[in-house]
């Protein structure tokens, strides 16, 4: 039933994607991807909005109020190609975004020239991240904070 309900909704959300924008507010965004499916609670990020999108699945984390994080997945949680990722790129309207090392496998990394934003692909989850420079930082300090914890 879900699956039907997720299939009706795509077909009315027409066949474009609007990526949000980095910085956006709420309003902003629930202009650009109409009303939102609700909150979704997420070990990592707390709690998100999330949206539905034509073949997409997306939640979006705010600050404050505005958004710092976009969370893409595919509709079917199916493995992203290079074309998918740069299509998200372009709507989302930073300009060029340039590859570089994450030094983990199975995750690849982005950012733009002004580093203002980073965006990761985690290739066993079949999610995309694009976060503000700050968002992401904050999360590598959680993540490093648990680890010393464990320790």
């Amino acid at each position: 039933m879900k699956t039907l309900i997720g299939g009706v909704i795509l077909l009315a959300a027409g066949m474009t994607i609007a990526s949000a924008r980095i910085g956006e507010t709420e309003a902003q965004i629930s202009t650009r991807y109409g009303a939102s499916v609700g909150d979704i609670r997420t070990q990592a990020f707390g709690k998100v909005r999330g949206f539905i999108l034509p073949g997409y699945v997306v939640g979006i984390a705010f600050v404050d109020g505005v958004s710092h994080m976009e969370m893409f997945s595919k509709n079917h949680q199916s493995e992203m190609t290079a074309k998918d990722i740069e299509t998200l790129f372009r709507a989302d309207d930073a300009g060029e975004w340039k590859a570089e090392g994450t030094g983990k496998p199975k995750w690849r990394r982005w950012r733009t020239p002004d580093e203002a934003l980073v965006a990761v692909y985690d290739a066993r989850r079949h999610f995309l991240y694009i976060n503000s420079k700050e968002f992401y930082e904050a999360q590598g300090k959680k993540i490093e904070e648990g680890r010393a914890e464990a320790d």
